[in-house]
């Protein structure tokens, strides 16, 4: 009895003893936690600022004005005429966006229904 007794006492301390000093490394202030992403932050917006947007292939960056619009030959589904579609960078941002989402949703589509058991086909 007197040994199980010592062997949880002993458990017991090393267990305090480990936590403690893992807390210890790890204290930091919040003020410095934003701080620091208030840098991050203000860093990553300034290099968003210097870098000039370049536009995936296809499309061609044309001046209209004071506005620098992104355009692609296009056709339209059911006719061969081609037509242009050009886009400024904020829209050129969104479209980009919702390719990558529409991407991402079709590979997921893929690889869940991968198996015809797993999308309910006999």
């Amino acid at each position: 009895m007197h040994k199980l007794i010592w062997t949880l006492v002993m458990s017991l301390t090393a267990a305090m003893a480990i936590a403690q000093e893992s807390t210890i490394g790890n204290e930091t202030s919040a003020a410095e936690q934003a701080k620091d992403e208030t840098e991050t932050a203000t860093v990553a917006k300034a290099k968003e600022e210097t870098e000039e947007f370049k536009p995936p292939a296809g499309f061609r960056a044309k001046k209209r004005g004071d506005t620098i619009l992104y355009c692609i030959q296009d056709s339209t589904v059911g006719t061969r005429f081609k037509t242009e579609k050009c886009y400024d960078e904020a829209q050129m941002k969104d479209y980009l966006l919702a390719r990558e989402q529409n991407n991402r949703d079709f590979d997921q589509r893929r690889s869940v229904c991968s198996n015809p058991r797993a999308c309910g086909m006999p």
